[in-house]
Order: C-alpha cells, then structure tokens, then sequence
C-alpha cells in the first residue's frame, strides 16, 4: 500500500429538458472559476472575488406554442448545488474553510447583480413571441457575466483543496405563467479543481510524500491488528500567523474516501491512484501511536513546541469479518490536512 496525496474529482448532471410555453433555450454557457492558486487574507470573514464575463451575448429562443406572450419580461431562475447550507448574507457554506456567494448578472432593464438561488427574478423588459411563428430568437446577455467570492469561515493552514464542483445553474421563461421553468441550462458556473492558499504553512514530512509498503499478505484474517506499519511524523509550521505566536493549536486529519463497508477506513483500488477499480472489501484502518482511535476524515488535536510538532499513525489493512480478498496488488491514497484555531 501506498499512501500519497490525491485530488478526489465530482460530476454533476443536468435532468433533460421538458417543453413549456415561454420556455427560452440556449446552447448551455459553462463558466469555469479557476482559482490558479491565489492567495486569500486568512482571516475569519476574509472575502476573495472572482469574476466571469462572456463579454457579449449568447444566441437563445423562446418558445409559445400554445400562445402569444406579448411585451412580457424574461425571468430567470438559478439553483445551487444541493448539499450547500446557506449561512447568512448569501454565503452558502462550500467547506470547512469556506462559504461562497454567487452573483449572476440580469440584463434587459434590470441590469444588475442577483445573489443566486433565485426564482422568478425579472429583466424588466419588454418581449414578444407569436404562436403563429411558435418562437422568437433573442441575444441573451442575463447569465453571460457574474462574480463568485468566497469568505473564509475557518483560519486555513497550507491552502484548501476545491474539488470540481458545479456550483450554480440559470435557467429562463418568457412571461409570467404557472408553468415554472424547463429543465434547459442556460448558464451554469462551476469551480475548477484548485489549491487555494494562504501565507500560513506547516510543512509535514518534510515536504516528502509518505509511502507505506505492506508487502505480500494474505487473503483472509485481515482485522485491522495485524500487519501493522508505524508512520512517525514531524512537522513545522510558520508563514502568516504563525510567525506573530508560539500558542497556536493544530489539529490534523488523514483525509480520502472510505470504504463501502466502513466510513472510519480509507478504501482501496487495483488501479493504482486512478481510484476507479474499487476494492469493496479491503481497507486501511488507522490509529495514533498510543494505539487510541483515528477515523478516516476526523480532526485530532497535536502537541506543539513552538512551530514544531511530532505526529504520526499506524495503519494495517482491514477487511470484513470472513471475507476473502482476492490476489493482486491494492492501492490506497489519503492527503493529511491541517487545522489551526
């Protein structure tokens, strides 16, 4: 087994889209935030802006087949992503570390910035489509532009990983009908996989990556006691903060994907670190030096003597009670991550 450093990728879909009348489609705008490892005042409630513009419109058409919507404004709706919590002022919380807020610009008379989600939030225009012609082609600029700021919640040490993640999507009607919105994205933001970082660092390992060789095992009576490998570590902090005290406290994780049958244990794969060919019923299992607790994706406080500290965990591999693993070579991959309050 190895251990290194991973970057764990997710995929959204869109649902297909569902025909009403003043429904407006476009050719979806997808609007990438690439973070590009900027640096962010690491300070509770620290705001950092980022911006998207087409500069320009984008092709679209309203459909009413049914009837005529006549000198009728274009509303929008835009959804975040499920599982993100709103806290406050438009933030929703993104991590740990970070909340954000979305802001999507909204043309026609309106023309200005609406924190996202919304629903039925009008351009305060005037537009018009005749059932005879079915639709009417406009230049949409709502959607085309907007900023994205993210706030820190939690003081952040090294940087912060940003997984892919669609974060918000637009959608658009012609006229006021009790039909609601079709299913067709007419912009969808979404962050980049990114590192954002911040002037405090704590270097683990020396900066090494940590790799654990388990050697040849066999295919049952793995319990999580046995085969066991000590991982002693050291680190040392400074940067930001860390240069201004000696009282900080840090607590680190052993961060990655658990298995299917436990969430304490880090999964493994055939595949090397692709991640892809999921070995269901083998695990890694950790604990702390002394032998006490250490669950996959928890916190644990650590000892400093000043920006230096000692760390360190025991891993073994783990399997279900009576399952037999089949032969071949496993992969793990897991990233320690730190904290400080």
């Amino acid at each position: 087994m190895i251990l290194r450093t991973g970057v764990l990728g997710i995929m959204f879909l869109s649902m297909p889209a569902l025909a009403i009348n003043g429904e407006v489609r476009a050719a979806t705008k997808t609007y990438d935030i690439e973070l590009k490892k900027e640096d962010i005042l690491n300070e509770v409630g620290a705001k950092k802006e980022f911006k998207w513009d087409l500069n320009g419109t984008y092709p679209g058409t309203a459909f009413c087949p049914d009837q005529d919507i006549r000198n009728q404004p274009i509303y929008y709706k835009a959804v975040m992503s499920a599982g993100l919590p709103s806290v406050g002022g438009g933030f929703v919380k993104l991590n740990e570390f970070l909340d954000l807020k979305v802001d999507i610009w909204i043309e026609g008379n309106r023309r200005a910035y609406v924190t996202a989600p919304f629903t039925e939030e009008s351009n305060q225009g005037q537009f018009t489509c005749y059932k005879s012609k079915g639709s009417a082609d406009f230049g949409f600029r709502s959607g085309s532009k907007g900023i994205v700021t993210f706030r820190v919640r939690k003081p952040i040490i090294n940087g912060v990983q940003i997984d892919d993640h669609e974060i918000v999507e637009m959608f658009g009607r012609l006229g006021r009908t009790d039909s609601g919105f079709n299913n067709e994205v007419m912009s969808r933001i979404v962050i980049k996989s990114s590192v954002l970082y911040v002037p405090e660092k704590c270097t683990i390992n020396g900066g090494q990556t940590i790799e654990v060789e388990f050697g040849d095992l066999p295919g049952s009576g793995l319990d999580g006691n046995n085969f066991e490998k000590t991982v002693p570590l050291n680190f040392v902090c400074s940067g930001g903060v860390f240069d201004q005290s000696s009282s900080l406290k840090i607590n680190l994780a052993i961060s990655g994907k658990p298995t299917s049958f436990s969430q304490n244990y880090l999964r493994t794969t055939r595949d090397g670190y692709k991640g892809g060919d999921v070995i269901n019923n083998l695990g890694i299992k950790f604990k702390q030096l002394d032998g006490s607790t250490l669950n996959l994706n928890d916190w644990y406080p650590v000892s400093m003597q000043g920006n230096i500290g000692d760390w360190g965990f025991i891993a073994a591999p783990i399997s279900p009670a009576g399952a037999d693993v089949a032969a071949g070579d496993f992969y793990a991959t897991g990233t320690i991550v730190a904290s400080f309050q």
